[in-house]
């Protein structure tokens, strides 16, 4: 397949994924409409705003291809770069305050904040991977 050919895959596996995270979408908020469980609410808004976010991400893909190629030039990043490292060093703090938290329920049979808590933290872990990976495409700009 030529390069144009695996985009133009790209782009249309995306749009495929779109509906499906539009049906998430639809799903999520009927669920929230049959139950008024603080918990299972909440699951659900978690679900429903992570696939409006993963819409947004397979948007951004479908118009690099489509439309516009994405750059990323140095100047871009560098002209952020001083905030980002403070909320790579605030991404940190936050992921010891979950363990920091779970470590408080070890052992205990609160299940409920231990899934909430664990959840927390998975997503912190999250954010601190996307602040590194966006480092390492930083430093592979630099030589």
């Amino acid at each position: 397949m030529s390069m144009k050919e695996n985009l133009e895959r790209l782009a249309g596996t995306m749009k495929r994924w779109q509906k499906l995270e539009n049906a998430a979408i639809a799903q999520t908020a009927r669920i929230m409409e049959e139950t008024e469980h603080p918990l299972i609410r909440a699951v659900m808004e978690v679900i429903k705003n992570d696939s409006e976010n993963h819409y947004r991400i397979q948007q951004l893909i479908i118009d690099s291809v489509e439309k516009e190629y994405i750059n990323v030039f140095t100047d871009d990043l560098v002209k952020v770069w001083d905030s980002i490292e403070k909320h790579i060093a605030l991404e940190k703090k936050t992921i010891e305050m979950a363990a920091e938290s779970l470590e408080a329920l070890e052992g205990s049979k609160n299940v409920v904040q231990l899934y909430l808590l664990d959840y927390l933290r998975a997503d912190e872990e999250k954010h601190d991977r996307l602040l590194a990976d966006l480092d390492r495409i930083k430093r592979s700009m630099y030589p």
